[in-house]
């Protein structure tokens, strides 16, 4: 695909703006990474050099340092070359993949150079002492000022004229000389850089040319980033991470629903939760993201954005068994009640806070096994629902009550402090009364797990039981009353 021919150069006005935050991002990452391999290695004694034997006759060239300066203002002008984050993301993309590799091969293979160079003096000096600085003491294969000169020269070249591709490809040509005949690197670290500038094309930049890639590539981006603020919040959504994006790496795009949908629905969660602070109130929120759902017509804000990409994915598994698409606004339907219960400050009755975490974990559950590839639903494991939605309540109780969230009910609750509530013998009651329940349908879904003939649906919903055991073993033994049972004994 050949890029659109325009005027390469222009003054991008507004729009610049939009496209700071990258390059901010990228300087930052290339400081630490290219900075910290350089100290590291240089704490180390003893290194190699991989050098060819007919280098130390290459003749040495201070003055070429001025060439291999360029670099830098030839990668300024990507934000007035790429006038939008969407056009500028590739090269982005491309550059910060190619620091991350190059940094792993700085720190498995430090290396250093076998030149004796002579000190300059001179009008060259200047320009080579500067050149000297910048490219640190070590950092040597593979040659990122070749793998960037490369990759930007072949950004750049495919916006330019045929005079223009001409001036660009002799230009990283120089540059990669250049690097040569300063002798701040050896020939295998140019064909290291070089090579690894035709990866970050091949592989990275025009992949993401197409708008889809940009899409998920975003929504990956924003998956991590509101991971790590679910993880803030609660170790254990670190731990739900880990156990998410680990079995990922074998499987990145086949488990990309996954990543979606759990980030998608724990935005929605903490939002109506009142976990997530909003300007505005959460119920519009949700209901103007549910009535894009139903017409699968998504804006630009960060939760509608990532909402269209799972739909996408959810879209792309959607067979006459399953509908993921409907599921997942059903859930968001279900998920909202408790902001509905929030405002209207509403106690319910056991039959009605049943019924309710019932049927929200029997759709999280049943979206859980089908963007996983699971035959088995949650129809199959009616005990581990009830366990799940007795672990949600007890792990949750004292946040949502300070939320206004009761899922205590009206028979044992009473409108004091959570500490008076929990010491009320109404609610101990109950309490004690659901925690017996809650051992009774692990041990009834072990059952209902071990029948299930899809294996990995079983070793899925184990997980998620053993989960459980674990926290009513904790449970009962803050009760004072723990003793060995099938509970207590089962592997958590």
């Amino acid at each position: 695909m050949t890029a659109p021919r325009e005027a390469f150069l222009a003054w991008p006005g507004r729009e610049l703006r939009s496209t700071i935050p990258l390059c901010a991002a990228f300087a930052i990452l290339f400081a630490l990474c290219y900075g910290g391999a350089s100290w590291w290695t240089s704490r180390l004694i003893g290194l190699s050099a991989w050098d060819l034997p007919f280098e130390s006759s290459l003749p040495f060239v201070p003055s070429l340092a001025i060439v291999y300066l360029t670099i830098t203002p030839a990668l300024m002008l990507a934000p007035f070359v790429f006038r939008s984050p969407g056009e500028l993301v590739p090269l982005w993309a491309a550059l910060v993949i190619e620091t991350l590799v190059a940094t792993a091969f700085f720190f498995a293979f430090p290396q250093t150079t076998a030149f004796a160079r002579p000190v300059v003096h001179g009008w060259a000096a200047g320009f080579f002492n500067l050149a000297d600085a910048i490219n640190l003491e070590y950092n040597q294969f593979p040659s990122l000022h070749v793998a960037f000169a490369c990759t930007a020269a072949w950004a750049y070249a495919r916006r330019s004229g045929a005079m223009g591709r001409a001036l660009w490809i002799g230009w990283s040509a120089a540059v990669a000389a250049s690097a040569l005949l300063i002798q701040e690197h050896h020939l295998v670290d140019l064909v290291g850089g070089a090579a690894l500038a035709a990866a970050g094309i091949l592989l990275v930049y025009r992949p993401l040319e197409r708008r889809e890639s940009r899409s998920n590539l975003w929504a990956e981006l924003c998956c991590l980033e509101q991971c790590a603020r679910f993880s803030i919040r609660h170790r254990r959504y670190f731990v739900i991470f880990l156990a998410i994006w680990l079995p990922s790496l074998l499987r990145w795009r086949a488990r990309r629903a996954v990543r979606f949908a759990f980030c998608t629905a724990q935005w929605i969660d903490d939002l109506l939760d009142g976990d997530r602070a909003s300007a505005r109130e959460p119920l519009e929120v949700v209901d103007e993201l549910i009535d894009q759902m139903t017409r699968r017509r998504f804006t630009s804000e960060p939760l509608s954005r990532l909402t269209g990409a799972l739909f996408a994915e959810l879209d792309a598994i959607r067979s006459d068994e399953a509908d993921p698409q409907a599921e997942f606004i059903a859930l968001v339907c279900e998920m909202r009640v408790d902001r509905e219960r929030v405002l209207a400050r509403a106690v319910w009755d056991e039959r009605q806070l049943a019924a309710h975490h019932r049927r929200t974990f029997e759709l999280s559950v049943d979206l859980m096994l089908v963007v996983t590839g699971c035959r088995a639903r949650a129809s199959d494991v009616p005990a581990l629902l009830g366990a799940l939605a007795w672990c949600s309540v007890f792990r949750d109780l004292d946040d949502d009550l300070a939320h206004g969230l009761v899922n205590v009910p009206r028979s044992a609750w009473s409108n004091v402090s959570v500490g008076e509530l929990r010491c009320s013998e109404a609610f101990r009651a109950w309490s004690a009364a659901e925690l017996t329940r809650s051992e009774r349908a692990l041990e009834s879904a072990s059952r209902e797990i071990e029948a299930l003939d899809d294996a990995r649906a079983r070793r899925l919903l184990e997980t998620f039981r053993a989960s459980i055991v674990s926290f009513a073993r904790r449970q009962r033994s803050h009760d004072g009353s723990f003793s060995p049972g099938s509970v207590a004994g089962a592997d958590a």
